[in-house]
């Protein structure tokens, strides 16, 4: 008995084993097609085309390339207004998830570089997701931001900061305008060793102030982004803040309403006194009024 041993195999009749390979090679055929056929210029001229919609910004691109499977690449891109430039990429990426586009469904992976380095610092990526090609709605983007400049991005009152952050958002309309777009989000950041310079206090004088870390975050409905989170701390003191973002197009011109809590430290005390500024005690809370929009915002103490 001992001696008696059954080994089981399975064996693949002849005509299955045809049809196994019919359907592999079937599948190959269809994606290396797709890969040939697809229209990457028509989906480039889309992305541009979207982008400068939702940024009110002008897009220059000095070249870009098919990366395969399903991907583009655009060097040197430059986003600008009439007042100057805003944003230098050194490179953008938008690759598209292959089972998606087999199921008629958009997926879009899409990685900007700050610095043409194969570091994991200076970029922002995130997923882009639609019902169709033509971005039906819903659309869905996630992502997040690895060790960004905010000195290259925020030129004009950044002088110094690094900023991590993330990012969640669905938009629900059709038809989604600027002033009749559905949706919701969140949005949460941090900034560490951030100084921020030329900002404005009226009869020519600015203020410079230095934090060694700032974290923010946003809850968006609609048209309508509520502060759930605003606070940082430094040398020249801390701050603690509420209130609401209105989107506008262009994004500059969004509206800001926000009531920052400012207790000052022995840094901004300094400061003060050369800038002719009230110069409380090290730790009197001050209520400070930011309105305006985002380009020129109007700050009251």
């Amino acid at each position: 008995m001992g001696g008696d041993r059954h080994i089981m195999t399975i064996t693949w009749p002849g005509a299955w084993r045809e049809i196994l390979v019919w359907t592999v090679a079937g599948v190959t055929i269809l994606v290396l097609g797709l890969m040939a056929t697809f229209p990457y210029s028509m989906l480039q001229t889309r992305i541009v085309a979207e982008l400068k919609r939702a940024t009110g910004m002008e897009i220059r691109i000095v070249d870009w390339t098919v990366e395969l499977p399903l991907g583009l690449e655009w060097r040197n891109v430059t986003l600008s207004q009439s007042n100057g430039i805003l944003l230098q990429l050194a490179a953008l990426q938008a690759k598209l998830e292959v089972m998606k586009a087999l199921g008629g469904t958009l997926g879009l992976n899409v990685v900007a570089k700050l610095n043409d380095t194969a570091s994991p610092t200076g970029l922002a990526k995130g997923t882009i997701t639609a019902s169709s090609f033509s971005l039906g709605s819903p659309v869905t983007i996630k992502g997040q931001v690895q060790q960004m400049d905010l000195s290259k991005i925020i030129r004009r009152y950044v002088t110094h900061g690094t900023l991590n952050g993330n990012f969640s958002h669905r938009v629900d309309s059709e038809e989604a305008t600027v002033t009749t777009m559905k949706g919701e989000g969140l949005w949460t950041a941090e900034a560490t060793d951030l100084v921020i310079d030329q900002i404005p206090l009226g009869n020519g004088r600015t203020l410079s102030l230095t934090f060694s870390k700032v974290a923010a975050g946003l809850a968006c409905r609609d048209l309508r982004c509520d502060v759930t989170q605003l606070k940082g701390d430094g040398i020249d003191g801390s701050f603690t803040g509420e209130g609401h973002i209105t989107i506008q197009q262009p994004m500059q011109q969004s509206q800001l309403n926000l009531t920052v809590t400012v207790i000052p430290g022995p840094g901004f005390a300094s400061k003060a006194g050369t800038l002719g500024l009230p110069s409380p005690p090290s730790g009197t809370p001050m209520t400070v009024k930011i309105v305006g929009t985002l380009a020129q915002a109007r700050i009251a103490l």
